[in-house]
């Protein structure tokens, strides 16, 4: 199970931290009765799971290997519902993915269109490295010029505050939708386990999607930031 990925994608469902920590819990005692949930839903969406989580009145109520103390029926449901909301979290990230498979060119016009918008976040990354200040002051940059990895992808800007805390920083040439918001947490969460420490995001972009910017209200350690094009123009001769 993809702990962080899943976790970011909650909050960007406007799940509160309580309700977020409970839904991973529940999922890691399925997980350690049964394997990894990834490997059931890629099986059969988890269905043999939610199966050995139903309740058998024939069999005592509770005849899953997860010792539930209590209302059998109440518990099997919880753990039922918890698996129910991580499949919509797979159904919607293979949309996503689908939607990208989809932006593929197939023709000349998607391709140039396509290329555009990779040489407009290449651009607009190359002048905030030139001027990291403009989008805070303060801020340092500490990739060494080329963008981090980590278990989640790529890193656009891992820059430095002036008090010291590490900040994500990714980019977006078109509006951003609420996707990007669980994106740069993804980010987040894993160079948080790598590093530790104080650490931030900032997320750049010309819009915003409505949705994205009520997820982000969710994450205090995140910012969001619009850019524009400003000109000045000089006679010759």
């Amino acid at each position: 199970m993809d702990e962080r990925r899943y976790e970011a994608w909650l909050i960007t469902q406007s799940v509160n931290s309580k309700v977020r920590s409970n839904q991973l819990s529940h999922l890691r005692r399925i997980q350690v009765a049964y394997g990894d949930i990834d490997v059931h839903y890629d099986r059969d969406r988890c269905g043999f799971l939610i199966s050995e989580l139903s309740y058998d009145a024939a069999r005592g109520g509770n005849a899953s290997r997860i010792v539930i103390n209590g209302d059998s029926s109440s518990g099997l449901s919880t753990l039922r519902s918890a698996l129910n909301k991580y499949d919509v979290f797979r159904r919607s990230l293979e949309s996503f993915e689908q939607e990208e498979l989809e932006m593929a060119p197939v023709e000349a016009a998607d391709s140039a269109e396509t290329e555009q918008t990779f040489s407009m976040e290449r651009d607009l990354q190359a002048a905030l490295r030139r001027s990291i200040a403009q989008l805070e002051p303060g801020l340092t940059i500490v990739d060494g010029g080329a963008e981090r990895s980590v278990a989640s992808g790529r890193i656009d800007i891992l820059a430095r505050d002036a008090s010291g805390a590490l900040v994500v920083i990714e980019l977006k040439a078109v509006k951003a939708p609420r996707d990007a918001v669980a994106q740069i947490l993804a980010y987040m969460g894993d160079l948080q386990e790598e590093e530790g420490g104080a650490l931030r995001g900032i997320l750049v972009a010309p819009d915003y999607d409505a949705r994205a910017v009520s997820a982000a209200r969710m994450v205090p350690a995140l910012k969001l930031v619009t850019y524009g094009f400003s000109f000045s123009f000089t006679p010759l001769g």
